[in-house]
């Protein structure tokens, strides 16, 4: 999915974790999980489809988003470092589809200006060096082109309110919790996403033209739970809603969206 540190985010010598593996992505499919998943990749989808346009998914797995744009009237291209996920991609995606190549998003082997949209989702937090990442996508894509990345919040709502909820619940009960709590920063994570880190990202190369949010309270202690014994029409209206809400309020939302442009 991304080129990733194959050592903790504090380690002072980053490599890049080339073999990132479809098992090391595993999160219970609960009614929240699965409306985010689907609304991030529209939100991909609606961002970077461009009739007759070219398309780059940078990190892009087994590619079925560039597969997207292709069905969308355009070109879907994707780089991707891992040999498994791109040796899945002839299982899922036909080869005529796209064009995926291997490579990491610090180093794009394309020409200057060959893509009319730059796409990433749910990677760049685990890039060593984002802002070389951005500086890249401003060099491929084109001058009026547009470089869009979808980030997971680890200061969103949830997040902020889960922490100290938890810990409160763990010190009462006196017991430590098993696995990694869902507001802490994965070990394969080199930067923690949020708004802040969001809006340092473009440096000189790149200027972000605008940020929204999506979702409300994705993994909070038994909210997915709950949404799964409710009527499926009342849930969706439910999740509607707060993704609503979380669109003008990105700071606090489940998962960032922001679109970045050249200065003119």
């Amino acid at each position: 999915m991304s080129s990733a540190p194959s050592k903790t985010p504090h380690s002072a010598e980053p490599d890049f974790d080339l073999d990132y593996s479809i098992h090391d992505f595993e999160v219970e499919h609960l009614p929240d999980s699965t409306y985010l998943f689907q609304q991030i990749e529209d939100a991909m989808v609606k961002e970077g489809a461009l009739p007759e346009g070219r398309t780059l998914d940078v990190a892009c797995g087994v590619g079925r988003l560039a597969a997207r744009f292709r069905n969308a009237g355009g070109q879907g291209w994707g780089i991707e470092p891992s040999g498994e996920m791109l040796g899945l991609s002839r299982l899922i995606v036909p080869r005529d589809a796209v064009v995926l190549t291997r490579g990491v998003a610090e180093t794009l082997p394309f020409r200057d200006g060959a893509f009319d949209r730059i796409v990433c989702q749910g990677a760049l937090d685990h890039f060593v060096e984002p802002h070389a990442f951005m500086a890249e996508a401003a060099r491929v894509v084109r001058p009026d082109g547009r470089v869009i990345v979808a980030l997971a919040n680890y200061e969103s709502l949830s997040c902020r309110l889960g922490r100290p909820l938890q810990r409160a619940y763990w010190r009462l009960r006196n017991r430590q919790p098993e696995g990694r709590p869902y507001w802490q920063i994965p070990d394969d994570h080199f930067h923690k996403g949020s708004l802040a880190f969001v809006r340092q990202l473009g440096g000189q190369e790149l200027t972000l033209e605008r940020a929204y949010g999506l979702s409300l309270f994705w993994l909070f202690p038994g909210w997915g739970q709950a949404l799964a014994f409710i009527p499926s029409a009342a849930g969706n209206a439910l999740l509607a809603a707060l993704n609503k809400l979380a669109h003008g309020r990105p700071a606090l939302s489940d998962t960032i969206v922001s679109v970045w442009k050249k200065p003119s």
